[in-house]
């Protein structure tokens, strides 16, 4: 029994220095594998750059030594990092590199891989690479199985650009995922205006999400020859299809797309109605104050909000229709229109008005001040008549204000 459990301990020990001995050598061998790395990187590393700024047409036959497989690799590595950071002649000049190298057909190759983390890190590395020629391999790679690979391969086909590649990521923008649709949308818009035609040809085949993204996208691209063919769209029978063009169209801001969106308003959807809104407040024409002011009362929050704001971006007119919704009958409208005058600094400057010498001036303060009272919106005047440093502005407002609360609430 003791020579066993002696037997057993030796064997252990004999494991565990053998595992010592693998660990120490494997540890070993990555140091100066990792070692031959960067002395490849330095000897490589500067005749990359100095090719890549213009010096012989190519760059292999003017190493010296034979290019083996790990060196190969290496040069690889240096290719790729700096072609993330050049454009133009320097990055053509880095990608004939690496078509010297053999590395845009191994990465072709490597697409078709069994291995997903294969074809994906295939897929980063060709839309780094500027390989027009990549295109039609990747296109296959945004039906993959694994959404990893097909987000992959969406952004290398968004770095390579061209029709063929445009093409396809709009048809992305109808994935079910609604997180691979951002994604996509966001490559759209990084790639430029060169997008809206397709986006446009494409339009009709897309689902709702897919028409949804694609509006997101041009009201970030904000092409103003596409006014007319948005307005269209407000007569979309999805709703959110209208709320998305009218927020495209007040990113566009084109001052003509003010009467249909004026329009917009009446929508028996309230997302469209609000998102007309917040646009006539971006497109800034005077003919949007009224319309504006009478959606001040609608049933909707968000849309009588959007209306405040919008009247709010409007200047001086907008400020005028907002101080006369304060006679409307409409409580919520009251309501809307005095927050918006209170963070325009209307009421402030109405109450210093009741010092002013003007009889007109003073006579609109009064006005402007009693309708607050009536209306019981009286928030911000009970802060003046606290900390006005006028002692008669005090007073005046004092001999204004009523003692109760008011019937609508403070503002």
């Amino acid at each position: 029994m003791y020579g066993v459990l002696v037997g057993v301990v030796i064997a252990l020990a004999a494991v565990f220095v053998g595992l010592s001995v693998l660990i120490v050598a494997n540890k070993a061998w990555r140091e100066q594998a990792a070692a031959r790395r960067a002395a490849s990187r330095r000897r490589f590393e500067s005749r990359v750059l100095a090719h890549a700024h213009g010096e012989g047409e190519v760059l292999l036959p003017s190493l010296a030594a034979r290019i083996g497989r790990a060196e190969r690799a290496v040069l690889e590595e240096i290719v790729l990092d700096h072609a993330q950071r050049v454009r133009g002649r320097s990055h053509e000049r880095l990608t004939g590199v690496l078509e010297e190298l053999g590395s845009i057909d191994a990465l072709v190759r490597r697409l078709e891989s069994r291995r997903s983390w294969h074809r994906s890190d295939a897929a980063e590395k060709l839309g780094l690479s500027g390989a027009q020629r990549a295109c039609d391999a990747l296109i296959p790679r945004m039906r993959d199985e694994v959404p990893e690979v097909r987000l992959r391969a969406a952004k290398a086909l968004g770095a390579l650009g061209g029709t063929s590649s445009v093409r396809e990521l709009v048809r992305a923008l109808d994935e079910p995922n609604r997180w691979s649709t951002i994604r996509v949308a966001d490559i759209l818009s990084a790639m430029g205006r060169g997008v809206v035609d397709e986006l446009v040809a494409q339009f009709d085949t897309l689902r709702l999400p897919g028409k949804v993204a694609a509006l997101d996208i041009l009201a970030r691209l904000r092409p103003l020859w596409l006014v007319s063919w948005l307005e269209a769209r407000l007569d979309d029978e999805a709703a959110d299809v209208r709320a998305r063009t009218c927020h495209a169209l007040g990113c566009i801001g084109d001052p003509r797309s003010a009467r249909a969106l004026v329009r917009a308003l009446a929508d028996g959807a309230w997302p469209v109605r609000a998102m007309a809104a917040k646009a006539l407040g971006r497109v800034g024409r005077a003919e949007a104050v009224e319309p504006l002011a009478r959606v001040l009362g609608d049933a909707e929050w968000w849309v009588r909000a959007n209306a405040a704001r919008a009247l709010f971006a409007l200047g001086p007119a907008g400020a005028g229709a907002l101080e006369r919704t304060l006679a409307s009958e409409d409580r919520f409208a009251r309501e809307q229109a005095v927050l918006m005058l209170e963070e325009l600094g209307k009421i402030d400057e109405r109450v210093h008005g009741l010092a002013s010498l003007a009889v007109g001036e003073r006579d609109r303060a009064l006005w402007f001040v009693k309708r607050l009272v009536e209306i019981g919106q009286t928030g911000r005047l009970h802060v003046l008549a606290r900390e006005e440093p006028s002692a008669t502005l005090r007073e005046a407002l004092a001999g204004l204000l009523p003692e109760d609360e008011p019937v609508d609430g403070a503002a």
